[in-house]
């Protein structure tokens, strides 16, 4: 490009050519992506002056915004920043100063394109509706969205009034309801882009473009809407009943506990008509009032661990990880092939090795199922589906293993078993390459005691199913290499996951966690509580699915064994009540047999099956109250209130919780609250299991463990941890 003129401040860089058009660069120094903070806020509204000036010279007929951050356009505003606000009108006041900004962008007077190559989130995507016009590439990672909600606010850089304008209120809805990004196609075909061009000839498409709009040949942009829209949108009655419909739907979907979603309708309906600075001030006002809410500052909490999380190895550290182009997995079972779908739909090839065929035939179209589902649900075309199955190689042998960098044993869990898988392919792969483990409760230490070179032995240990669950738990061992923990921590970011660091001990964090939670439905359920109860109570609570649906959906044989395993490792507070024995023994599984505490019909979930009261009978007379039988049954009353349920079941994780703690089975509370939401889905709008503690307050935990102990046994004792913090006023966490 031929340069007439240019300028810099830190993070911006403004070029003008011969043309008379401006390039406006975004790139903050010493970062990987760009952040509108409040520093770049204020030197962009220092550049401004500069454009208006030049434009009323004459000297610039086009301004063109662009990323210097390969993949990035803009992630989003700085959320250390809202976690920081003070007050609410100190948010208001954010929120007016940011609309201000962007609405002076808006009134150069001179056209705006806005040029999107990745992703752009946020207050990156509010920057491009202010923009006259807007191109995106076509890059598999270019995404365009208002993720706002998810943070417990809503969009207050205008986006929540210039995006229903634009794309007209159903497709504004669809994304700021949900704060579901898109892709380009999807943002073309809303009118959120004008132009999607190939990212590879993005530079002359943009210059070309931007000659076409100068010259007056690009037609308006906006959303081609259907007659079905148009009746709904351009009238009072269409539009009462469309926003009364996304309504109910929201108040379904958030179920009370996330404010957001249902405020950001009520500004995009109430600002529908009114003239831009009124309609700016209900955005801000409202944003105002959510931002010091305490739903916010829990999920802004989440979200920074999850930042948190990827920088827990140090820099250095992680520089010395292998990188891994070509991935094994051991064992075709459901994990197995749900782990090499993952790989693949990474773009990483992987061998996936069984010693049974037909195994191995099942574990690929497990794998095969996984990507069509996905391209179904548009998260990539069928043709890249095709694409991304062709890098999965179904093996009954070890050729090709000499060129693995990471294999993942995934095999039944038994510990000779895997032992002895491991010392195969020991002999197979190269000396540096790392060999993990899937495990979910055995010690890996152990494992790599089996082998050769136990220093490149590491933990991964992913939840089903794999290709939803965010977490996996990065196990080390006293042995472990940096370099093998660096290629397994990223590995697991290369896959999009969110690792947390654990230590070596039985069930690892969240599996031991969950044992007292699980077992403690099962004593409720032999007082007289239904299943229907429980799990309503749990669920009302915030959980995503109840205990006893938990335990069917993990498998009750598998439950059954790591239930025995955690009593074994940690004795009297983990015994089984053993009704999942009785349930196994009455060939219960749980879903995938169609029977476990519920019915289930072709994989899909009926009724609580009443015939469970049978196996509810004490194994002696007395030890439970009469009646508990019929308790089981799915609309008998019977057992403990809702809020004792809850406590129980949840006191006993927070009890666990801090016996891992003083075993420094992670850092701190914070990785347990990251863990517990990520592995498990405990509410994100409470913070984490320790985060809800703090709120619930120490001393009232253990007060509460204590009367438990008294009435139930010792399975309730206080952990010392615990008891000491509640003696002395201290919290698990603290704010952002």
């Amino acid at each position: 490009m031929d340069q007439d003129s240019s300028s810099a401040v830190e993070g911006l860089t403004l070029e003008v050519d011969r043309d008379h058009v401006g390039w406006l660069t975004l790139d903050q120094p010493e970062s990987s992506v760009n952040i509108l903070s409040a520093s770049l806020m204020r030197r962009l509204d220092g550049l401004l002056s500069q454009l208006e000036s030049r434009i009323a010279n004459g000297q610039l007929v086009a301004l063109v915004i662009r990323s210097g951050k390969k993949g990035t356009f803009i992630a989003g505003a700085d959320v250390r920043e809202i976690a920081s606000l003070p007050s609410a009108a100190a948010a208001t006041a954010a929120s007016a100063e940011g609309q201000r900004v962007f609405r002076r962008l808006e009134r150069l007077g001179v056209p705006t394109i806005a040029v999107v190559d990745g992703i752009c989130l946020g207050g990156g995507t509010e920057l491009i509706l202010h923009c006259a016009y807007r191109i995106a590439s076509d890059r598999d990672s270019s995404r365009i969205g208002l993720p706002e909600v998810r943070l417990g606010i809503i969009p207050g850089f205008g986006g929540s009034v210039r995006l229903p304008r634009l794309c007209g209120i159903q497709n504004a809805l669809g994304m700021i309801l949900t704060g579901r990004p898109a892709s380009p196609r999807r943002a073309r075909l809303i009118g959120l882009v004008d132009r999607v061009v190939g990212h590879q000839r993005l530079g002359a498409e943009v210059q070309g473009f931007a000659a076409d709009v100068i010259a007056g040949n690009v037609p308006p942009g906006g959303a081609r809407r259907s007659l079905t829209q148009k009746l709904l949108e351009g009238t009072a009655l269409g539009r009462r009943i469309l926003f009364g419909m996304a309504r109910r739907r929201t108040a379904a979907e958030t179920k009370g506990f996330y404010p957001a979603p249902l405020r950001a309708l009520e500004v995009i309906q109430k600002s529908w008509g009114l003239a831009p600075d009124e309609a700016y001030a209900a955005e801000a006002r409202v944003l105002g009032e959510l931002a010091l809410t305490e739903v916010s500052r829990n999920l802004v909490r989440v979200f920074l661990l999850t930042q948190d999380a990827k920088r827990a190895l140090p820099p250095e550290t992680l520089d010395g990880r292998r990188r891994v182009g070509r991935a094994a997995v051991l064992g075709a079972g459901v994990m197995g092939g749900a782990i090499a779908e993952l790989i693949a739909a990474n773009d990483t090839r992987v061998l996936l090795k069984d010693i049974d065929q037909g195994a191995l035939d099942a574990g690929l179209r497990h794998a095969n199922s996984l990507l069509q589902k996905a391209a179904r649900a548009r998260v990539f075309t069928n043709e890249q589906a095709s694409l991304k199955f062709a890098l999965i190689t179904g093996t009954l042998a070890y050729d090709g293993f000499e060129e693995v960098d990471l294999t993942i044993e995934a095999v039944v869990e038994r510990m000779p078993v895997k032992q002895q898988v491991l010392r195969e392919v020991e002999a197979k792969v190269d000396d540096t390459a790392v060999l993990a483990t899937n495990t979910s409760s055995l010690s890996v230490g152990e494992m790599a005691a089996a082998v050769d070179r136990p220093e490149r032995v590491v933990g991964l240990h992913f939840f089903n199913p794999v290709h939803r669950m965010p977490l996996v738990e990065v196990v080390r061992t006293d042995g472990a290499s940096p370099e093998a923990m660096a290629t397994a921590f990223g590995f697991a970011l290369d896959m999009g996951k969110t690792p947390v660091i654990v230590a070596d001990r039985p069930g690892f964090l969240v599996n031991r966690l969950l044992g007292p939670y699980l077992n403690e439905a099962a004593h409720l359920l032999e007082e007289g509580a239904t299943i229907r109860q429980i799990d309503a109570a749990l669920t009302d609570f915030g959980m995503p699915m109840g205990p006893c649906r938990l335990l069917d959906e993990i498998g009750l044989d598998i439950a059954g064994h790591a239930s025995r395993e955690l009593a074994v490792a940690f004795g009297g507070r983990m015994e089984p009540s053993g009704l999942l024995d009785r349930m196994i023994d009455d060939g219960r599984l749980g879903r995938k047999n169609g029977r476990g505490f519920y019915l289930y019909d072709r994989g899909k979930s009926k009724e609580p099956d009443p015939s469970l009261a049978s196996l509810l009978a004490a194994p002696e007379p007395g030890t439970r109250p009469a009646g508990a039988a019929a308790g089981a049954a799915a609309d008998a009353a019977g057992g403990p209130e809702t809020g004792e349920m809850v406590r129980r079941c949840l006191y006993l994780m927070v009890n666990e919780a801090a016996y891992a703690l003083a075993e420094q089975v992670v850092d701190g509370a914070d990785q347990v609250d990251l863990a517990m939401i990520m592995g498990t889905g405990f509410p994100p709008f409470r913070g984490g299991l320790l985060r809800w503690a703090d709120s619930e307050g120490t001393a009232a935990v253990h007060q509460g463990l204590l009367a438990f102990q008294e009435a139930l046994g010792e399975r309730f004792s206080p952990a010392p941890l615990l008891a000491g913090m509640a003696e002395r006023d201290q919290t698990f966490t603290h704010s952002p």
